[in-house]
This record gives structure tokens, sequence and C-alpha cells, in this order.
């Protein structure tokens, strides 16, 4: 079945392929690298001959290094010969890579995360002040069969921490996770035998429509994985944040709606990429803003 992709996804796409031709944003890489299909090789426009060209130019290495030293999976597309080993996808329109550009920058940063996320004194993890794609006891917790970060297991996109709140963020970019038609077998055999359970004293109303959609099934896991921290006392308290942009309006408002599942909906957060930033030291991170704004924010 081919994915159905929305307007927003489309006019992503033409976006980074007009920088690939018309700007220096991905470092002259020309795009075009080759799909293996039916018909032999075939260039995809939007994905980057060379993935450390989808990060922004000052960090590429230390994203690198990171994900290396804590043992993270970057996203694949898990097509023979398009993955590069342990290097970022160059896939322009990844969220993964949209989320690292817009934080893994302030990660070293106190009072840029306090200011990012509203928090007072937040705490290091991996040595910094925001971690990435983060797992934590999820077989014990979440009965998972693994804790591998970024693959396989639930892992939040990234997490702060202080002394009264531990904060997951999952990062959205084109995807189409509202689509009810993704809801398949193996989602259900798992929420029955490992999350339902966990529902009973959750802030979750146990309901059909956790598994009618991705974007919601991966909240509830976060939820779960977020409460199980609460409950053994690794937090104080919690909340989801999800980043959307507006102009994916149907996946925003499928966030949105995410709402009507929570008994207190005080605990959940959507926000635009750029809002998120809007209190950020301009001064200070000026180049970085200005990447972010022609890459991602200005229509």
């Amino acid at each position: 079945m081919i994915r159905r992709k929305s307007k927003y996804e489309i006019e992503q796409s033409n976006r980074a392929k007009e920088l690939i031709k018309k700007s220096n944003i991905f470092n002259g890489d020309l795009g075009g690298k080759l799909f293996p299909t039916d018909n032999g090789l075939v260039p995809k426009a939007d994905y980057l001959l060379n993935s450390r060209n989808n990060l922004h130019n000052f960090m590429v290495q230390d994203v690198i290094d990171y994900f290396e030293k804590n043992e993270i999976a970057f996203w694949k597309t898990g097509i023979t010969g398009v993955d590069e080993y342990k290097m970022p996808t160059g896939h322009t329109l990844s969220s993964q890579i949209s989320c690292l550009n817009h934080l893994f920058p302030f990660r070293n940063d106190k009072k840029a995360v306090e200011d990012l996320f509203g928090i007072s004194n937040p705490v290091k993890i991996d040595d910094g002040f925001i971690t990435f794609e983060f797992t934590n006891k999820n077989i014990s917790y979440l009965s998972e069969s693994c804790e591998t970060r970024g693959s396989k297991c639930t892992s939040i996109d990234a997490f702060v921490k202080s002394d009264k709140i531990g904060i997951g963020i999952e990062w959205k970019y084109t995807e189409t996770d509202f689509d009810t038609a993704k809801a398949n077998d193996y989602w259900k055999s798992g929420y029955i035998e490992r999350y339902k359970p966990l529902l009973e004293n959750s802030n979750i109303i146990e309901s059909d429509t956790l598994i009618s959609c991705q974007m919601y099934y991966e909240l509830m896991r976060q939820t779960l994985l977020l409460e199980q921290m609460t409950l053994h006392n690794e937090i104080a308290d919690y909340k989801n944040i999800v980043v959307c942009p507006k102009g994916n309006k149907e996946l925003f408002e499928c966030c949105n709606n995410w709402k009507s599942n929570l008994k207190d909906d005080k605990k959940f957060e959507i926000i635009d990429p750029k809002e998120l930033l809007a209190n950020i030291d301009r001064a200070k991170y000026q180049t970085l803003i200005d990447y972010l704004s022609r890459r991602y924010w200005n229509n």
C-alpha cells in the first residue's frame, strides 16, 4: 500500500529541493540519493548524498559522537544501500533531524533550557540538560523486550528534568501519524499485554482510540513511561509536550485532540517549533535562528 502524503509533506519536500538547488544550507550537497526500485536505482531529490549535511554545521560531529557514546540508534529507512552506518539520515524531512537541529545546540546551556521549557534548575542527564531518544527501565516499567535508545522500544525524542518535573518531548515534522489505517494487530497485542494493565491508575482514559493511530499509540506509551517514573520517585511530576509545525494542520489537530484522552489535560501541551524557541537569547543564537528560520520556519 502506497503511503498517502499530506499537503504539508509535499510542500516541505518542494521547499527542501529548492534549498538544495538555490542555497548553500546543505553545504552544496546536490541531493538525489539513489534508492533501489523494481526499475533500478532512482534518485530521491530531497535526500542528501552526504547525511552529515543534514545537520547544522557547527554541531555535526558532536551529534555523531553523542549518539555513539550513548549507544543511540539514528533513524533508518531500513533499505539496503541507503542508510549509512552509525550516521544520521540524509532525509531532509526527518523529524529526528529536525529535533536535533532545534534542540541539540542548547543541550549544555542551562539558561536556554529554562527558557525553552519554563523550568528552573534543570539537572544533567548524559552530561547535558537535554537528553535524546530517552528510555528508562522500559523492560521493568512497560514490559517491553528491550531498552535500546531510538530503536524497537518506547523512546522519547527528547527529555528534560528538574527537581519538580520531568518533561517528555515528542517531535513531529511532516508525519501523517493521524492516519487511522495504520493501526494493526501488532499494536493491539502489545497494547493488551503490556500497556492496558497500566491504564487502571493512569491519567489516560482507556479506550480503543489509543490504538486508532500511530500518534496516540506513541503518546500513550510515553505517558505510561513518565507515569512509572513518577510512581517510582524518579521524577516529582511529569508533562508531555508535542512539538509540531502548525502548518501540518491535520497532525497538529490530531495531537491537540489527544487532550480528550486525558483526565487532566494540563499534563499535555502542543506547540509549534518556532514558538518553542520564542524566548531564546537571539543575540547569542542568531546564527542558529537564521538557519532554522530559513530551513524550517519561513513560508
